[in-house]
């Protein structure tokens, strides 16, 4: 291991992030109940909110990425790429603010 804390850091934030993979088919269910609402349908925010749900996937897997950096030993873009999936979250939160 070229940095044992790095490394810990890096394994725990990807453990994490997977394990909440096994959670995103009940928030994917969940996210249908946004159109219930007869009026639902017109409005811009409700659809995307459900396409910012159904790309979480996306941010764990990219969030994979960091160890080639971590590899490269460029360990602060490595902790960058790795919390990739709080982006998600930071945008998921502003859409409900916003909408």
């Amino acid at each position: 291991m070229k940095n044992p804390t790095a490394f810990a850091i890096l394994l725990t934030l990807n453990i994490l992030y997977g394990l909440t993979l096994f959670l995103y088919p009940i928030m994917l269910y969940m996210s249908v109940f946004l159109f219930d609402a007869p009026s639902s349908y017109h409005y811009w925010g409700t659809y995307a909110i459900a396409f910012t749900i159904m790309s979480y996937p996306l941010w764990p897997i990219l969030s994979l990425l960091c160890w080639v950096f971590y590899h490269r030993s460029s360990y602060k873009w490595a902790y960058i790429i790795a919390n990739l999936a709080l982006v998600w979250l930071l945008v998921l939160v502003l859409m409900f603010i916003i909408v």
